[in-house]
């Protein structure tokens, strides 16, 4: 016979004491920052524990620690202890975020302990401990977070309170008789100012050095960020003036060819009359000037160390010469090519062969060795290129796609430069199985240009 498994009403009983969240777990989970409990994230309960448990903590310990000297022997009582404490404490708490409203408070506290502390027989003390504690992070955070004359203007008030603490008690003013009576030249209440002064200059140099640390950082990025903007923008004009490059080599090539048809069209063609040779001529002096004028333009894009004429451009005939020689370098390429036309046009065919030869690029540099198939066909008018590779092999991450510095091309952007101006489109992003995809719809008919070149 089976025991019964059942659960009892006490076992789910403590089951669901056990889900539901207990002080202890919730404060266990604020220091350790676990995880979430309830509402809000780890790290501001991470943050909020820190500024409440830590720093906060520390002048309330100070001040309890100093009851012994200035409590108990002055009659001091102990709501003025406390009531100081809670200031400083939270002081050093709001001086991350607001540390004027952390000054007024350090100032509230310095009143609070002058105001309780002179009775008779105690020692002059102007600076105490808790309120010199908290004095020098809310300067510290002063000189970090403001201006300087706001940070010289609060280490000057505290220097003048003190000042006067000191002067007072000297004096008599809050005591039945002056500290001089009972304390010689130099008291421990003058050098307990001058050394906390010089501390808060300390601690607001401080916290003004890392000011301009920060602003130092802050334009030095500002600066990498302007610099890689124009490095990004002066490869994008290279691309597209070697995108100009080899479509005026292309022109050009055209151009060529219709001055020869032109020049030769009287000698070719018989019984021509004489306003139709005039014509031809004239066609043929109109080519010849436009030749001139494609040719010193060509010299102005090509660089000193540019090579010659590249008429005729790669095609698409030229990608099974390419996909070998992707695949001898050890990354196994599958092309395939479907119903192009044997008059396509030069500008299309090209674009055709720079987006699988970028493609291939981009897989050899990030991906060596995973398997890639491309595509490219004809259909409906328009030509599509696909280029998908798979995941690198050994289980590694591939590389990010990004502009090599040193590359001729410029990648991506290159791609979606020539298919923009071929009056096309193109898709790329990541595959589902850790590829990459690049797809490329180029028209054949009606294509219009989309971006001027230069």
């Amino acid at each position: 016979m089976k025991p019964d498994t059942k659960p009892t009403k006490k076992s789910r009983r403590n089951k669901a004491e056990l889900a539901e969240p207990r002080p202890a777990r919730i404060l266990l989970s604020y220091l350790i920052a676990a995880g979430p409990v309830g509402n809000g994230t780890w790290r501001w309960r991470f943050a909020t524990t820190l500024a409440l448990f830590g720093p906060g903590s520390v002048p309330f310990g100070l001040m309890l620690a100093a009851i012994e000297n200035q409590v108990l022997r002055a009659d001091y009582g102990i709501a003025w202890a406390a009531l100081p404490a809670a200031a400083t404490g939270a002081a050093v708490i709001l001086a991350r975020f607001r540390p004027f409203e952390a000054w007024a408070l350090v100032m509230a506290s310095f009143a609070a302990t002058l105001f309780g502390a002179f009775v008779e027989n105690w020692e002059p003390w102007p600076l105490t401990t808790t309120n010199l504690f908290a004095s020098l992070v809310v300067l510290f955070a002063l000189g970090r977070d403001r201006r300087a004359w706001v940070g010289v203007a609060a280490w000057v008030s505290y220097f003048l309170a003190g000042a006067y603490t000191v002067w007072a008690s000297n004096m008599g003013l809050f005591t039945p008789q002056p500290a001089s009576a009972v304390l010689p030249s130099g008291s421990l209440a003058s050098e307990n100012l001058t050394l906390g002064t010089l501390l808060g200059a300390f601690a607001f140099l401080i916290g003004f050095t890392v000011r301009i640390w920060r602003q130092a950082r802050k334009r030095v990025a500002e600066e990498e960020q302007v610099a890689e903007a124009e490095r990004h923008q002066r490869r994008l004009l290279e691309e597209r003036t070697r995108i100009a490059r080899e479509l005026h080599d292309i022109v050009a090539h055209h151009m060529s060819v219709i001055t020869v048809q032109s020049s030769t069209a009287e000698y070719r063609l018989a019984d021509l009359s004489e306003e139709a040779k005039a014509e031809f001529r004239s066609i043929s002096d109109q080519a010849r000037e436009s030749l001139a004028e494609m040719r010193r333009l060509l010299g102005v894009l090509r660089s000193g160390d540019e090579a010659g004429a590249r008429a005729p451009q790669p095609g698409p005939e030229a990608l099974r010469g390419l996909a070998e020689a992707v695949d001898r370098a050890g990354t196994p390429v599958s092309l395939r090519l479907g119903g192009l036309p044997e008059d396509l046009p030069e500008t299309v065919a090209l674009t055709v062969f720079r987006v699988v030869q970028e493609a291939l690029s981009n897989v050899v540099r990030h991906a060596p060795g995973a398997r890639t198939g491309a595509d490219v066909a004809a259909v409906g008018g328009q030509v599509t290129v696909t280029v998908v590779n798979g995941p690198a092999p050994g289980g590694r991450e591939p590389a990010e796609r990004r502009v090599e510095p040193d590359s001729q091309g410029l990648g991506l952007v290159g791609m979606r430069e020539r298919v923009s101006l071929e009056g096309g489109a193109l898709e790329t992003g990541p595959t589902g199985d850790g590829g990459f995809r690049v797809h490329a719809v180029l028209p054949i008919e009606d294509r219009s240009t989309t971006e001027e070149i230069l």
